[in-house]
């Protein structure tokens, strides 16, 4: 009996020295006592990996703010420079309809072109190439002495800006000849 009053007595005070140190983290092996080096450690652990999580979340969100702001400020750009193509198209017609005799249209077109190439729009054109309904618009198709696919004319340019289509060029694609339509059909 004094044997188990002993051993009691001995869990008890094991257990007071361990409440009354703190040194004993909660959840630990009841076996294993750790030294106050190693809770430090074990805490500087936890500290430094929330540290490096914290850090990575931080790095991310400042990613993703930027490449938000890029793609907003893209779209801006992009948006402004849609309706500023009305105007490019406007002076394109008055040019072609005063014959491009007025130096005063050409002077401000160019003015034009070099605004928004510094906006990195740029117009493309599309004569003799295949049709392409990434680039093009189609908006009639016409027999002509090209082959088939083929834009024959352009009635508005293409621009891009960077590497983005902003707006399609509108054109008139080839049919063929109607002697290579009677030749195929022949076939």
């Amino acid at each position: 009996m004094t044997d188990t009053v002993d051993n009691h007595h001995d869990e008890k005070s094991e257990m007071s020295q361990e409440d009354e140190s703190g040194l004993v983290p909660e959840g630990s092996p009841p076996g294993k006592e750790q030294s106050p080096l190693e809770i430090l450690q074990s805490e500087y652990d936890e500290m430094h990996e929330k540290y490096l999580r914290l850090a990575a979340d931080f790095e991310n969100f400042r990613k993703r703010s930027v490449r938000e702001t890029e793609q907003r400020i893209s779209q801006s750009v992009g948006q402004f420079a849609r309706d500023m193509l009305e105007v490019a198209d406007s002076l394109d017609r008055a040019a072609k309809a005063e014959g491009e005799s007025h130096e005063g249209f050409i002077q401000i077109q160019k003015l034009l072109v070099q605004v928004l190439k510094r906006q990195e729009i740029e117009a493309y054109d599309s004569i003799g190439e295949k049709f392409d309904p990434t680039r093009h618009e189609a908006v009639a198709m016409i027999p002509s002495n090209e082959k088939e696919g083929i834009i024959c004319d352009q009635v508005c340019r293409g621009y891009c800006l960077r590497d983005r289509i902003i707006r399609p060029a509108q054109v008139v694609i080839s049919q063929g000849t109607a002697s290579d339509e009677h030749n195929t059909s022949n076939e």
